[in-house]
């Protein structure tokens, strides 16, 4: 059985950077994205994303009220699981696999600014706190709002959360638990900001992060969040994926008691870790030419790395009973001097960083090393550390790295990783000329022109992308959405001018909303004109039967754009564009010439903190669950002469629906 994985997918949103290819270019540029802050303390430094507390509710049929109650760390998870499927070109709904998801998050006092400011968040629970924040809650949240249907399992390892999370996927991936996975982590510090002094002694505290150097004095924190999408390699070779690496094997243990003490660092379990993954990836170590290390910055932890480190990569000498072996032959590095520590997201940083140098063949350099910590002898080990970007051209061998994180507790990950295989060709002909539709959607009117101005700006950037690959990857690698357009093009120069405006007549855009119908998906028209308008119409086409027996190849292409808004768990952001929420039915029996319907709408509006609501709109369409219905419920008895259960609601959802359904009660004059 073909054991590796494949990395087919990935998103992020890091300090300086809200995606991977801005995070790629501050990694060439050797820029520190560090935010510092000189005070009368010293220095406070952090890695800060921008705006975490802003987010596209709407997007996820999330109601304001659950959106300002859902932790911001689950918020930026989850808008970087759909930018990751986006990226991957794959769309899980239209699978027949299970999809996984398998991360962590860190710890924040989200939870508590909540409960201190309930004045601004009427008639809210604990319940409902513990559920909008816990980590337990994280994955089964992108599996409910996503339509997952895998294993969800939340992943709690310190600063290790992210790489454990990965192992976990690929083996769930192995065992047929899933065919595809979302592995990541997120940490996001609420509220924002580079906070105090270090209390604990363990931050730099000139705010500068030096791995491996003499004058190191400490890590420094930050902020993000990194997801990876994982599917086993014979499959998405087959299924003509891009493919940016392959995971070779990995594996996860603990230092037990052999350490200093509980945050220390052990050599044996280090090197353990390291020497089991290359085992099971079936490597020789000395085929491996970098290493992304775990690399805080600190005078303890970055010695004992390297010595655990030259056990693992030295262990073929011993063995053979020879002597050391070449020296300098490995790169090493840390992503931590760019961005800071992420805690649960740090080891998602290390991984992207080491999956796009080794997609791209480059190594980008490690900052802030001048003259290296004392206690490490780099002149006796195979280790060296990268200080300028390096061309990644190992002789006669692939590409290869390991990607390491230690957390405190002693959870030790590593994952060995190659470069991707070659490309195959795409189906198409190169250079074949259509007319292909490249049908385009969106949640809102805006976000449909931001989805159009984004792709024609890429193709313009990117000419050589074949065409076919673009049309197929739009057709079966997207959430289609209610707001539609298609362009049926030619060329990449000719798509290029219709999603720009210049012949509106080969860009088709829907009347308005439309409302998509469950069925089986129709094979498309012969015309492609006709395909397209079939499309507009909310039918489900099987876009496959277009291409034939042509096997087009998923590509990269710009992925969603977030229409966000700030929900923050105080008041209101000032001059923040927030909707105001209709006011509240009053309690008791309503008003005369109060029609039920009227009733109703205020009451969905009201508990779902919305403006206003349309007769057609289903009340969990709009953010509802099972809580607020309950609310709902309650609120109609005590206007009502009526018994309803919550359950109900799902049955009648819309407001012009379970308006119906209390007149028709109360004309019989009687409760079910």
């Amino acid at each position: 059985m073909d054991r590796r994985v494949a990395v087919v997918g990935l998103a992020c949103r890091f300090p300086g950077a809200e995606n991977p290819d801005e995070f790629w270019r501050n990694l060439l540029d050797g820029k520190d994205s560090i935010t510092r802050v000189t005070g009368p303390d010293g220095v406070a430094a952090r890695g800060l994303i921008e705006s975490p507390e802003w987010f596209d509710a709407g997007y996820f049929g999330i109601s304001p009220r659950e959106a300002r109650l859902i932790n911001p760390q689950h918020r930026v998870f989850l808008e970087c699981a759909v930018a990751a499927f986006e990226d991957a070109g794959l769309e899980p709904g239209r699978r027949t696999g299970a999809t996984g998801v398998y991360a962590g998050s860190g710890e924040n006092g989200y939870a508590q600014l909540l409960k201190a400011n309930r004045a601004s968040l009427p008639s809210v629970s604990d319940w409902e706190i513990r559920v909008a924040n816990g980590p337990d809650f994280l994955c089964g949240r992108v599996a409910h709002r996503l339509g997952l249907g895998g294993p969800t399992v939340a992943v709690q390892a310190a600063c290790a959360t992210a790489l454990v999370a990965v192992h976990l996927a690929v083996q769930g991936l192995l065992a047929g638990d899933c065919d595809l996975a979302l592995a990541g982590g997120v940490s996001v510090r609420v509220p924002t900001g580079v906070g105090g002094p270090d209390e604990v002694g363990i931050q730099a505290p000139d705010g500068v992060l030096r791995a491996f150097d003499a004058a190191a004095r400490g890590l420094v924190g930050g902020d993000g969040v990194g997801v990876v999408v994982l599917k086993r390699l014979a499959d998405a070779v087959a299924d003509g994926d891009r493919i940016d690496a392959v995971v070779l094997g990995s594996a996860v243990n603990n230092d037990g008691a052999d350490r200093m003490g509980f945050t220390a660092p052990g050599v044996a379990g280090q090197a353990a870790v390291v020497e089991r993954a290359q085992r099971t990836a079936g490597i020789a170590a000395k085929s491996c030419t970098y290493v992304e290390t775990h690399g805080t910055g600190t005078r303890l932890g970055d010695p004992v790395e390297i010595a655990a480190l030259t056990r693992a990569f030295c262990r073929e000498d011993r063995e053979g009973g020879r002597g050391a072996g070449r020296r300098g032959f490995c790169g090493i590095g840390s992503v931590k001097t760019n961005i800071g520590h992420t805690d649960a997201a740090a080891s998602a940083a290390g991984l992207i960083k080491t999956v796009l140098a080794l997609k791209h063949g480059l190594i980008p350099p490690s900052l802030h090393f001048t003259e290296p910590n004392p206690e490490i002898d780099f002149a006796s080990s195979p280790f060296r550390v990268v200080t300028a970007v390096e061309e990644w051209r190992p002789e006669g061998m692939p590409r290869r790295a390991g990607v390491s994180s230690f957390s405190i507790g002693g959870t030790n990950a590593h994952v060995v990783l190659e470069q991707p295989p070659a490309e195959r060709e795409s189906g198409h002909a190169r250079g074949a000329v259509g007319p292909y539709v490249l049908p385009l959607s969106a949640k809102s009117p805006q976000a449909l022109e931001a989805v159009t101005a984004r792709l024609a700006e890429h193709l313009r950037r990117n000419p050589g992308v074949p065409l076919a690959d673009v049309a197929w990857t739009l057709q079966t690698g997207r959430w289609e959405h209610p707001y539609r357009r298609f362009a049926l093009v030619r060329d990449t120069a000719d798509a290029v001018r219709v999603l720009t405006g210049g012949e509106p007549d080969r860009l088709v855009t829907s009347g308005g909303a439309v409302r998509a119908p469950a069925r089986e998906p129709e094979a498309p028209p012969e015309d492609p004109g006709a395909a397209g308008a079939l499309w507009l119409t909310g039918a489900a086409v099987d876009w496959g039967a277009s291409h034939g027996d042509r096997r087009p190849r998923r590509v990269a292409l710009p992925t969603y754009p977030f229409e966000r808004r700030p929900f923050t768990a105080g008041p209101a952001v000032r001059g923040a564009p927030a909707p105001v929420p209709a006011a509240a039915a009053p309690a008791g029996p309503p008003p005369a010439g109060t029609t039920t319907y009227d009733l109703v709408a205020a009451l969905f509006a009201g508990i779902l903190d919305l403006p206003e609501v349309e007769p057609d709109e289903s009340f969990f369409d709009l953010g509802g669950d099972s809580l607020t219905a309950t609310r709902l419920v309650a609120g109609v008895r005590e206007r009502y002469p009526v018994e309803l259960a919550p359950k109900e609601l799902f049955a009648a959802p819309t407001a012009e629906e379970f308006a119906a359904l209390i007149d028709t009660r109360l004309a019989r004059g009687r409760t079910p």
